[in-house]
């Protein structure tokens, strides 16, 4: 059977082909009628009305028997040809019924076989009762309403040429006198004789039609009714993927999604109950989700005498076939409960087992695994009354399973996601506390440790001698330092804990910007550097923290000093815009703009120096906690990599905005925005 389905897969290609050839010479719409031809055939009841047309094709070849044994019993002695043709086109649509139900889809060259068989044993019939008779309008005229009605108005419009051909051909071959009339030799014909009956025929033939006629229109309100019965289910199937789809998109927790696909799986498939199977790969077992308040679980717990939510399946047991479904990655349709309850955790009597689906009525399991990224993480199982699932419900359901495979696989990552998202909170939480915690209880023999040694250097305690003195200068700057270092330690935990306060002042920029000057003149006239102020005339005051602002000044500008050489030069630059998107989408391009930045007057301060620059790789991590442009242990520049860090999160909580543009061993320049407020 397997060579004859490629054969007629063949020879559908090429009648495809030579329509498309055609074209050529008939133009483009012959090509595109045989597609049309085809498409027509994808009726979504075509199994339906191919077992009804095969049992009417059974009731007229008998029927068509009877009539031979009445009127003509001697047709094998007169006309052998006749019954041979009749028998040989039965023979021909069995296979063609036979091959269409095993493969249970339509074949534009297995469907135009069974017409001409029809329409030739059609042809030999009007050739007994008279080519120019009223047979060929009766019996072709019929069967070409019944194709159209059955299979479509392009398989209608075939089967009227195929009709008009073999009349033609049999028309033209009785007047050259090819094939001579037909004519019985007796007058008397079994029981009836038809010089008797011959003014009568119509009378009786009429009726005939008239019955005819009115079955053939009754089947076509039948086949309208079923095909809006079929694509009504299937618009809920299709109303069924859309809302796991939605599912997908809103990404829920696991219970939800879970709850939705088993819903959906009864409302949309028709199934009477649904069964989620999920790998926990983690246990190595197969766990079991039922929708709740559903009266085949509850009954179904009753029977078995077990909670669902109790039973597991160990992961690679044989003989379960909802394991070999997640094992092999295979849709399976069962029978047998007992078959899906082997092996389960705690063990289920198979007596229990079948009681339950018997009582239940289950008589149709169909199990589909779940896939995801290439992965099989469980399987949907479709319990039904019916004798029978349509191959329709089955692909659909397929097609549910790989869209609720998503939706879970999303849902458990964002799960896992949020659970390790509290857990950095929590750490997180822990650790400011701690910073804080050890800031304080650090700073508090560390200013003991400064005083001291500050009333030593000042001789309050007695008379030093040069080499003591400068042993605790050293001890009193390194004391400064560490004591810097824990209080940007101790903000950084307030910032992060969001317990940092601000004291809101008004103040002028420039006094700030000069005050920071006359701190850092020390370190600047050491390295013979040279810090240029450029204001703009007329600013108008700023509305901030200004110790907040300073301290932010003094990283930036000493962080200038640090990594600048002998002799360069250090440019601070202050401006106001009253407008700053043009800003925001130049100089500040890929920062996140609020609308209080967006919409509210601005201060745009620029610190640029001619230091050694930063490479470009290191830029993204320039704010990063402990971290420096030059991590390597033999660095030439001291710090801990908390300066621009801190200044970054201080400008941040005054709503403003920090960036940085530089080129290695050319120089940077710091780029700060903050609101007016």
């Amino acid at each position: 059977m397997q060579i004859l389905h490629k054969i007629v897969e063949y020879l559908q290609n090429i009648i495809l082909f030579v329509s498309k050839k055609a074209d050529v010479v008939f133009g483009p719409k012959l090509s595109e009628f045989s597609e049309l031809f085809f498409a027509e055939m994808k009726l979504p009841d075509i199994r339906g009305r191919h077992v009804f047309t095969a049992q009417l094709r059974i009731i007229i070849f008998l029927v068509t028997w009877i009539v031979f044994f009445v009127f003509f019993p001697a047709i094998w002695k007169v006309a052998p040809a006749i019954p041979l043709i009749i028998n040989f086109g039965f023979l021909v649509t069995a296979f063609c019924y036979f091959y269409m139900m095993k493969y249970n889809k339509p074949s534009l060259f297995v469907l135009f076989l069974e017409i001409l068989a029809d329409v030739v044993c059609q042809t030999a019939i009007i050739y007994i009762l008279g080519v120019q008779s009223w047979a060929p309008f009766l019996i072709y005229g019929l069967y070409i309403v019944a194709v159209g009605i059955l299979s479509g108005y392009y398989a209608a419009l075939v089967t009227s040429t195929i009709a008009l051909l073999c009349y033609n051909i049999l028309f033209v071959s009785v007047v050259v006198g090819g094939v001579a009339n037909f004519s019985y030799p007796q007058t008397t014909i079994g029981l009836i004789d038809i010089d008797l009956i011959k003014p009568y025929l119509n009378l009786v033939f009429l009726p005939l039609a008239f019955i005819g006629v009115v079955y053939a229109v009754r089947i076509a309100n039948y086949f309208t009714k079923v095909k809006e019965l079929v694509l009504e289910r299937r618009n809920i199937q299709l109303t069924a993927l859309n809302h796991i789809g939605a599912t997908i998109r809103r990404v829920l927790n696991v219970q939800k999604v879970i709850d939705e696909v088993l819903k959906a799986v009864i409302q949309g498939l028709g199934f009477e109950v649904c069964i989620l199977a999920l790998v926990k790969f983690d246990e190595k077992k197969v766990r079991f989700f039922m929708p709740e308040g559903n009266y085949y679980t509850m009954r179904l717990e009753e029977i078995i005498g077990q909670k669902y939510e109790a039973l597991y399946l160990p992961v690679g047991i044989e003989g379960n076939s909802v394991n070999m479904a997640v094992m092999r990655n295979r849709i399976l349709v069962r029978n047998n409960f007992a078959e899906m309850v082997y092996g389960i955790q705690p063990e289920i009597p198979v007596h229990k087992a079948l009681r339950a689906q018997k009582v239940l009525g289950f008589k149709k399991f169909v199990i589909t695994p779940l896939v995801a990224e290439q992965k099989v993480i469980g399987a949907i199982i479709g319990a039904s009354k019916k004798s029978f699932v349509e191959d329709t419900v089955i692909d659909t359901l397929d097609h549910f399973a790989n869209q609720a495979a998503l939706a879970i696989e999303s849902s458990q990552l964002i799960d896992v996601l949020e659970q390790k998202n509290r857990e950095l909170i929590e750490a997180n939480k822990v650790k400011s506390e701690f910073l804080a915690i050890m800031s304080h209880e650090l700073r508090t023999p560390l200013n003991a440790v400064i005083g001291y040694t500050e009333a030593l250097l000042d001789n309050s305690l007695g008379e030093l001698n040069e080499e003591q003195k400068q042993s605790l200068s050293e001890v009193f700057r390194n004391g400064q330092s560490l004591l810097d270092l824990i209080n940007s330690l101790l903000d950084l935990a307030k910032i992060e804990s969001g317990k940092m306060e601000l004291n809101i002042e008004a103040f002028d920029f420039v006094e700030v910007v000069e005050d920071v000057q006359v701190a850092l003149k020390p370190l600047i006239e050491k390295k013979s550097q040279k810090l240029r102020v450029h204001a703009q005339d007329k600013l108008p005051t700023v509305k901030a923290d200004m110790v907040k602002i300073r301290q932010v000044f003094m990283n930036f500008v000493g962080n200038a000093i640090k990594f600048t050489e002998k002799k360069g030069d250090i440019d601070i630059f202050i401006e106001y815009h009253e407008d700053v998107s043009e800003l925001c989408q130049t100089i500040f391009v890929g920062e996140k703009i609020t609308d209080e930045v967006l919409y509210n007057p601005a201060f745009l301060i620029r610190i640029r120096d001619t230091g050694i620059g930063i490479k470009e790789e290191d830029l993204p991590h320039i704010f990063d906690l402990f971290r420096q442009a030059d991590s390597s242990f033999t660095r030439k520049h001291e710090g801990t990599g908390l300066g621009l860090a801190l200044s970054k999160e201080l400008i941040r909580i005054h709503s403003g905005l920090v960036t940085v543009t530089s080129q290695y061993g050319r120089g940077t320049e710091f780029r700060i925005l903050l609101p007016q407020m």
